[in-house]
């Protein structure tokens, strides 16, 4: 087959081909008039077909790959020619990278914690924020979070809540089903945020100012799955630790006694108790403190020649005013009161029969 040129080359006149026309009159024709002849009337150029196969950018170890081919006929439909090319991209190699940020915050505004001088008190709500970023160059599938708080903190951290979404506005969008906390798909770019919440306990500062740094430490844990190069299901992992300061622990005990003599309290100077009366002893013991107090005990030290009973915290009449909300305890059969939390109150009476000898010796 002759190479098709441009109408507009020119080309040497070296034969005449005669033709006949209506009317049996000859014309004579020239190579390049055949030629331009021949390419409008007889190359069948709408027979050239073109076929094109893309493969899709998923997965990632996948090639973009196109195949192009092209078909036409000859002069006189005599020879008809085929031809194609291929042309192979490579994508580039799965990059997964979840960046998480974990921010507490607590009190009124709120304020952000800085891990150094927050001085939170027991009761103290703090609300943790967790942020997940897909700053990687595919897909992440089953985004979820797992924190470790319960390692460093006494009570319990609430569930982990899926927040929202923040999409970056391009490409494949992000999408979640809903009903739990773990996020199906977050596409290259966008962000999508948890929250929890913890509170502070009188057991946390005691805890953590015994151990030193005074301090709540704890890490969040992302993980997700994602196509990997080869075209194998894998996991990907990422940490961040968040750092809250506690106030130092501050314990203290305030102990009140109180005599009684028929129900009146009395005085120290003008009683003139006789012998045979008794003298109720009422102790109170309260944890104004910030931490627990441990195997709460009382002594008294008594200069009756009578018999003197003890006051004993651990007697089944003890009682306890409870002001933290159950923050203290006790196992009896020990004489200690085994766990005093901030702000509770433990009361104990005993008491005393006044002898004869009382009368004689201490008046």
């Amino acid at each position: 087959m002759k190479p098709i040129h441009p109408q507009n080359e020119t080309h040497p006149q070296t034969q005449v081909q005669t033709c006949s026309a209506a009317g049996g009159k000859g014309a004579q024709m020239t190579d390049q008039t055949l030629f331009r002849s021949l390419a409008r009337n007889r190359l069948a150029v709408s027979a050239i077909a073109m076929m094109t196969a893309v493969a899709a950018a998923q997965p990632a170890w996948a090639a973009i790959t196109n195949t192009v081919t092209v078909t036409g006929s000859s002069p006189g439909n005599t020879d008809d020619v085929t031809g194609n090319a291929t042309e192979n991209v490579d994508v580039e190699d799965a990059a997964p990278d979840l960046a998480i940020t974990k921010v507490a915050t607590y009190g009124a505004g709120p304020t952000t914690a800085d891990g150094t001088t927050d001085n939170l008190a027991a009761g103290t709500v703090i609300t943790y924020t967790y942020t997940v970023t897909n700053n990687g160059n595919i897909g992440m599938n089953n985004v979820s979070l797992s924190d470790d708080h319960g390692v460093d903190a006494d009570g319990s951290l609430s569930t982990i809540a899926l927040g929202s979404l923040t999409p970056d506005g391009s490409g494949e969008p992000s999408s979640d089903a809903g009903g739990d906390n773990v996020y199906d798909y977050l596409a290259p770019g966008d962000a999508v945020t948890w929250t929890a919440t913890y509170t502070v306990t009188a057991q946390d500062i005691s805890d953590q100012s015994a151990d030193g740094d005074g301090d709540l430490e704890n890490t969040v844990t992302v993980s997700a799955g994602y196509e990997n190069s080869s075209g194998s299901a894998a996991t990907y992992t990422n940490t961040a630790t968040g750092i809250v300061d506690l106030e130092d622990a501050n314990p203290s005990l305030v102990v009140a006694k109180v005599a009684t003599v028929g129900g009146s309290p009395v005085d120290g100077t003008t009683d003139n108790v006789a012998a045979g009366t008794t003298i109720t002893y009422t102790y109170t013991i309260t944890n104004n403190g910030n931490v627990p107090i441990a195997n709460v005990t009382l002594n008294d030290v008594f200069n009756g020649s009578g018999t003197f009973t003890q006051p004993n915290p651990d007697s089944a009449t003890a009682t306890l005013t409870d002001n933290s909300g159950g923050g203290s305890s006790d196992v009896s059969g020990d004489s200690s009161y085994d766990l005093l939390a901030p702000s509770d109150v433990l009361t104990i009476t005993t008491s005393y029969v006044v002898t004869q000898s009382d009368v004689d010796t201490l008046q």
